[in-house]
């Protein structure tokens, strides 16, 4: 048990052992730690080097030969305490680094091309990006199934993404005009292309982000994270609002 606890406090099993042994045996040459621990007689003086090091070993030297002695037991507060400052110390060293750890990794998602999402639940982690990029957020083709397979969630969020003052612009299918309510969907503007032009997919567009929707029974949705594309479906989406109905 003694052991055991000494080895979570950051010494090894063997180093453990050379401390109780030593306890046990006082002021003592190698030799009877030597035979008491049952190791090879380099590994123990290695490991009573390395005690030395920790500050919880000390020795004299009697008539040219060294006697170990363990110091008393309280230093392993202070060794502890050691421990805690070191951790401490490598704590801020971590918090210093991680502004350059987070770029890193924002480096490597912006090189990414794409990514599906699949289900209710990825639909929701898209949407939730939404909020958190916090941009102006643009929407064509859209049925009503948004509110349709996610209605708590939807109005839920609609009612985060006003209290967060995101604008959004919405393209409807004509075929749903008359089941939409506008005033349910605040700080909104709202259109309707004409059937001809109905998109087979919900688009959505914010920020550098461009998200295609296909409602199926199991919803699947491709965002892809690119500036250039994302300029381009700006303008096509532009180019849509003005020839889209209120």
């Amino acid at each position: 048990m003694n052991v055991e606890i000494l080895t979570k406090l950051g010494l090894t099993g063997n180093e453990a052992k050379i401390y109780l042994a030593l306890l046990e045996l006082g002021s003592t040459a190698a030799g009877p730690l030597i035979k008491k621990v049952g190791m090879h007689r380099a590994a123990v003086y290695n490991l009573l080097d390395l005690l030395i090091d920790k500050g919880l070993v000390h020795y004299v030297k009697k008539a040219e030969r060294k006697y170990f002695e363990a110091h008393d037991p309280e230093r392993l507060l202070e060794f502890l305490e050691e421990k805690k400052q070191e951790l401490n110390k490598q704590e801020q060293e971590l918090k210093d680094i991680l502004p350059e750890l987070q770029l890193k990794r924002k480096l490597v998602q912006d090189s990414q091309e794409g990514t599906i999402y699949k289900g209710k639940k990825g639909l929701k982690s898209i949407f939730e990006d939404v909020l958190k990029e916090n941009q102006p957020f643009y929407v064509f083709g859209a049925t009503g199934k948004f509110k349709e397979i996610l209605s708590a969630y939807f109005i839920h969020w609609h009612h985060r993404r006003a209290k967060l003052k995101i604008p959004l612009k919405i393209i409807y299918n004509e075929s749903v005009r008359k089941e939409r309510r506008a005033e349910e969907l605040r700080l909104a503007q709202i259109k309707y292309l004409s059937q001809p032009y109905t998109a087979p997919s919900t688009t959505l567009v914010y920020g550098e982000k461009v998200v295609i929707v296909n409602w199926s029974a199991e919803p699947l949705a491709f965002l892809i994270r690119s500036k250039e594309v994302a300029n381009s479906y700006h303008l096509f989406f532009k180019m849509m609002w003005d020839n889209s109905k209120s």
